[in-house]
């Protein structure tokens, strides 16, 4: 069969995220988005990536990324860990998406042949391995979105490659220090020649309880995944990075990202700099402060109307369970939600493995309007 052949005969659908998202009405509420668009970017980041236009930030910087940005990243990750980083541990990429296809596709052509990935994921950690002709397999998660450490801890093998995320998207989900120490205790007996890939690109988005914690601060053969794009509200920026303790893995990533992008782009990672310093932490505090309080209000809404919640502590979503609650199937309910005049936007678990459940953004100042929409059309499901 030719190309043109298989071609003409292949589907591309697109994700269900945007199908969902396409289907919007001018009117209905957007409860489905993945970045704090209705948040102001702190004016650091903006003032950065103006005072780099008038110096070098039209050149090419190096592959790995600007080395001011990335000695900002090892500090940080210091400050996290304790381990002595320098920029060269630290691998600058276009988003955690790209952080998590260079490190994917780095380990596979090492020899990796398994992820294992949360049952509940967002979609790329189970499409990236595939892409590489890997295995990807879900582990099982308790019925409050944590880990089932004893179910996990029977299926590594020692050179897997395990993906957490914690805070969850889509569940909110934040594993405690403690938790992260159990997994580690786990991890250290039976995953001797794998990796754990950490996504914490919501690590700075936490509003109640403990702080996040790298989980490289309890298990050393931990690759971090993390960004801007959440924390900042500057998702369009794309900047990610990888960090690594073995100096080598890193020019692996490095050399194998460069033939994919040759280097990020120069003027949004002078943007990223203040942020990873910690200059923009008030404006991310005052994220925190407005997403905890649109949380309360639809955990609010959704328990008034006897909707059972896990209620998260980070990111920006809730993810109930409405399978027992409509008649059609939940993507189908979300994109005629979503077609409404009068609807909204909310994304169907499907895009995340678990058919059955939503994804609600609390990342608008809609929220209370936008949840009683969702409740109405609930109601009419009756």
């Amino acid at each position: 069969m030719s190309i043109d052949e298989r071609l003409a005969n292949t589907q591309f659908p697109l994700p269900v995220i945007r199908q969902v998202n396409q289907a919007k009405h001018p009117t209905a509420i957007g409860l489905g988005l993945g970045e704090l668009r209705d948040f102001p970017v702190d004016t650091k980041v903006l003032d950065a990536i103006q005072e780099a236009l008038h110096s070098d930030g039209t050149n090419y910087t190096a592959n790995a990324g600007l080395p001011k940005l990335r000695q900002a990243v090892a500090k940080r990750q210091y400050a996290t860990d304790g381990f002595n980083y320098s920029p060269e541990h630290v691998v600058v990429t276009i988003g955690v998406q790209n952080a998590m296809y260079a490190a994917i596709k780095t380990l596979a052509k090492l020899g990796a042949k398994r992820v294992l990935i949360p049952a509940i994921n967002f979609g790329i950690y189970r499409k990236i391995p595939l892409d590489f002709g890997m295995e990807a397999v879900t582990y099982p998660l308790t019925p409050d979105f944590g880990i089932d450490l004893a179910r996990l801890s029977e299926m590594v093998l020692p050179d897997d490659l395990i993906v957490i995320n914690s805070p969850s998207n889509p569940t909110g989900r934040v594993l405690t220090v403690q938790e992260q120490k159990e997994l580690a205790l786990v991890l250290k007996s039976c995953l001797t020649g794998g990796y754990v890939l950490s996504d914490e690109i919501y690590s700075q988005l936490v509003y109640e309880g403990e702080p996040a914690t790298s989980f490289s601060a309890f298990f050393e053969r931990t690759i971090v995944l993390d960004g801007i794009s959440k924390s900042a509200a500057t998702a369009g920026l794309r900047v990610g990075w990888i960090v690594t303790r073995n100096l080598k893995l890193a020019q692996a990533f490095t050399s194998n990202n460069t033939t994919v992008i040759s280097c990020p782009p120069t003027l949004n990672q002078y943007g990223a700099i203040p942020v990873v310093n910690g200059d923009t932490q008030p404006t991310i505090d005052s994220y925190n402060q407005t997403l905890l309080k649109n949380r309360n209000h639809a955990v609010g809404i959704l328990k008034k109307n006897q909707i059972p919640v896990v209620v998260p502590r980070g990111s920006f979503y809730l993810f109930p369970e409405l399978s027992y609650r409509i008649h059609s199937p939940v993507k189908q309910f979300c994109i005629e939600l979503a077609k409404r005049p009068d609807g909204v936007v909310v994304i169907p678990g499907e895009a995340f493995d678990a058919p059955g459940y939503i994804r609600i953004s609390l990342a608008t100042d809609q929220i209370e309007e936008g949840m009683n929409r969702l409740v109405r059309m609930l109601k009419e499901q009756k």
